[in-house]
């Protein structure tokens, strides 16, 4: 299943792009990741005995990472087989990082929990709110200005549809639970 998806992401983002980009059948394989460090993280335990290798572990999935920051753009394809670079990246930190290491305390910090929590909402509303912007503003006009504001405005719209929409919701699905 894995390598299917990932094949059907390769070649859908280079012939349908907004398929490859919203159909579950090019992106299985990036859920299927966490599936698969979940059943490897059962089978042979958390970690290495060896800090070292940890430790070089979890730099190489930082590294990954930064990588597909700097060096993707929107020529790249995604979903492809490069997005792989960032979920093994992804993969590395959660399977091999102590505790006690900087990127643990640095990713557990109530700065990005509270990220985590509006990550949904995040996802949902930064499209609208860019295509929107672009649609009334010319390419011009969006300067670092315009582009920090529009960020504000997501992240705001962001925290209200938290707290307004998600939370309510899953309240009310924990309470028909119980019914």
């Amino acid at each position: 299943g894995f390598i299917i998806s990932l094949g059907f992401a390769e070649w859908t983002s280079r012939n349908y792009p907004s398929i490859s980009f919203y159909f579950i059948h090019t992106r299985m394989w990036e859920l299927l990741a966490g599936s698969i460090l979940a059943y490897l993280e059962i089978t042979f335990g958390r970690k290495s005995k060896y800090k070292s290798l940890n430790s070089l572990f979890t730099i190489s999935g930082i590294l990954l990472i930064i990588f597909s920051f700097i060096y993707f753009d929107h020529k790249t394809f995604h979903p492809s087989i490069l997005t792989i670079l960032p979920v093994i990246g992804v993969s590395l930190i959660i399977w091999f990082s102590e505790k006690q290491e900087i990127i643990t305390k640095l990713l557990s910090s109530k700065f990005f929990v509270k990220i985590g929590l509006i990550s949904y909402s995040l996802y949902l509303w930064h499209y609208p709110v860019f295509a929107f912007a672009r649609l009334k503003l010319s390419t011009i006009d969006l300067n670092i200005l315009t582009i920090l504001f529009l960020l504000l405005l997501t992240v705001l719209l962001s925290i209200l549809s938290y707290f307004f929409v998600e939370i309510p919701f899953r309240k009310k699905a924990s309470f028909n639970k119980t019914l």
